[in-house]
């Protein structure tokens, strides 16, 4: 609902406002009055070091849980950001993803990871109201986390509880409003209040145990903070699962004492570098951290009873990615709102292996799946491959039940072109669409249930053997668009996976999207740096991929123990297709 306020206007207005007044029904007395919509705003300082030309967007929150959007702007090159709110009421995330910030660790700028954001809740918020002073960093994205996966969600006393364990964890009084110190800049710790210190050099200990962890990006360590924090406590585990880190050249494990003496080693390490010009040290809460006995922090059911532990709602969702064996990325889980991609829920790396699993707590509803960032091995070459920057694998899953444990999702070319047809089926991904996109991938492919099949790896030596016939087609379904890709002499077969997925939208696969030629991104010729491109043939998903299958199963990749004759009925039913799903 819109709040106004009401403005008195005297009778010393200009005749050509009271024109305007009388147009729009006043006038008549010696006064009048109009109503105008309510402002509020939001205004504060995303750190990381400070985040330049980050986007910052504000979302409403709703019994507990990411509502749609309220108000989005970016940062300045000091972090700082201001947005209008209109006339909403209520507590608030707010998220900051892109842009770049200076590490302190090491003094170089570097560009927020693919995946990774930093978060803050806001308790309930006055219609109208400037709040200003926020400060968004990596400490209030864990406390967010924490609100998050809390039962009954991010609620207003859930934000109170969560802020407060993660300011007394590393001694900051009020983590929204205390602005950090920056111990870059020389002379920055005179005058700056314990907290102000305290807080800075939490912020920078983060980046320097990153770099001691030989990350190539400081912020995959605060989503994988963040992830160890949803759980309420700080063990390197969300929900009894080991968290893995992101930004590594080889998926590895959050050490289970990062928070504690890992980040208390070194914020000592950083107060002894160059880097710290600020004239000041933190010994106390560095004791508090590396001591004898430290603990992590726990989530009070009330500041009174700090020693209850809050219940938890560690709803998960845990599967793998496979477009042939993925072994790095990032995957992303978003909420949906009203049929269109909301907030970022949560993030996290894909081990060796392409599995992972992502906290939840207590979110309900839609649900979206992203990976980024993926290599893999590309089943027609067997060569490994890293997905180009434009290319993503998706899922989308229907009504996900609070608190819910939902396993064994799998995450393909083929989820992401259901994904995407519901996304572009009127209303967007409702429950409805959602369930009626996968079934028809599922059934144009002969797999049926594409979440939860896990497709046959046809580079695994006998594969064939113990695999059902929907895996069994699931798998030469995806090495077929690899071969695809590989006789169009691209560079990169994601590509190939993002033109289908393309294709697939207005629910005809015939090379083009609403009577629009798609157009494919084949890579770099050899000695060019000039991205060369192609259109896609309207059979790339019909009697072309049938093909496609063929020669990929004729040829020495496949190593499955499959025959031509095993896929007659898939090849036929490709072969003769309209494209119509």
């Amino acid at each position: 609902m819109n709040t106004y306020r009401k403005l008195i206007i005297n009778a010393g207005l200009t005749t050509a406002a009271l024109l305007a007044l009388s147009a729009c029904g006043g006038g008549g007395g010696s006064t009048a009055s109009i109503d105008i919509p309510v402002q509020g705003s939001i205004s504060g300082v995303a750190t990381k070091g400070p985040m330049n030309n980050a986007m910052v967007t504000a979302y409403g929150i709703v019994a507990g849980q990411t509502g749609g959007p309220i108000g989005t702007t970016s940062t300045d090159a000091a972090g700082n950001f201001t947005m209008k709110i209109g006339s909403y009421s209520g507590a608030v995330m707010m998220q900051v993803s892109g842009g770049s910030y200076i590490d302190e660790a090491t003094g170089v700028s570097m560009p927020m990871g693919i995946g990774d954001v930093m978060t803050a809740l806001l308790p309930a918020l006055k219609a109208g109201a400037s709040n200003s002073g926020i400060q968004v960093t990596p400490v209030t994205a864990m406390a967010q986390s924490m609100a998050q996966n809390m039962k009954g969600g991010m609620t207003d006393a859930n934000i109170a509880a969560a802020n407060s364990a993660m300011g007394a964890n590393f001694s900051v009084s009020d983590i929204l409003h205390v602005a950090p110190m920056n111990p870059l800049l020389a002379g920055s710790g005179s005058g700056a209040s314990q907290d102000a210190q305290n807080y800075g050099m939490t912020l920078a200990a983060m980046t320097k145990y990153a770099q001691t962890m030989g990350m190539n990006s400081s912020s995959a360590l605060v989503t994988a903070m963040m992830n160890d924090a949803s759980d309420g406590v700080l063990d390197g585990k969300a929900g009894g699962v080991p968290v893995q880190m992101g930004g590594m050249a080889i998926a590895a494990a959050l050490p289970a004492s990062a928070a504690t003496s890992g980040m208390g080693a070194a914020m000592g390490a950083f107060m002894g570098s160059g880097q710290n010009k600020s004239g000041v040290s933190t010994s106390t809460l560095m004791g508090k951290l590396t001591g004898p006995g430290a603990q992590p922090p726990i989530i009070p059911v009330n500041p009174g009873n700090p020693t209850s532990p809050a219940p938890m709602m560690n709803g998960t969702v845990s599967g793998t990615v496979f477009d042939g064996t993925v072994s790095a990325g990032t995957m992303m889980a978003f909420a949906i709102n009203n049929g269109a991609i909301g907030a970022q829920i949560a993030s996290t790396a894909v081990d060796a292996q392409g599995r992972f699993t992502l906290p939840l707590g207590s979110y309900a509803g839609g649900l979206m799946l992203q990976m980024s960032g993926a290599t893999y091995v590309d089943p027609a070459t067997r060569t490994t491959m890293t997905m180009s920057a434009g290319d993503v694998m998706t899922a989308v899953l229907s009504n996900v039940k609070a608190g819910a444990n939902v396993s064994a999702v799998v995450v393909t070319p083929i989820t992401s072109m259901a994904q995407m047809r519901s996304q572009a089926m009127s209303g967007g991904m409702t429950d409805a669409n959602i369930t009626a996109a996968n079934a028809a991938m599922g059934n144009y492919f002969m797999v049926g249930d594409i979440l939860n099949t896990q497709p046959l790896n046809p580079s695994v030596v006998g594969a064939a053997a113990s695999a059902t016939p929907a895996s069994q087609n699931y798998g030469m379904v995806l090495a077929a668009m690899s071969q695809s890709a590989k006789t169009l002499n691209m560079t990169n077969s994601s590509a190939f996976a993002t033109a289908m997925m393309k294709d697939v939208a207005d629910g005809v696969i015939d090379g083009k999207i609403a009577g629009s030629q798609i157009s494919m991104s084949m890579g770099k010729a050899m000695g060019s740096n000039v991205m060369g491109t192609s259109p896609m043939a309207s059979s790339a998903g019909t009697s072309s991929l049938a093909t496609a299958m063929l020669d990929f199963m004729n040829s020495a990749a496949n190593t499955s123990g499959l025959t031509v004759a095993d896929m007659a009925a898939l090849w036929q039913k490709l072969n003769i297709a309209t494209g119509q799903t």
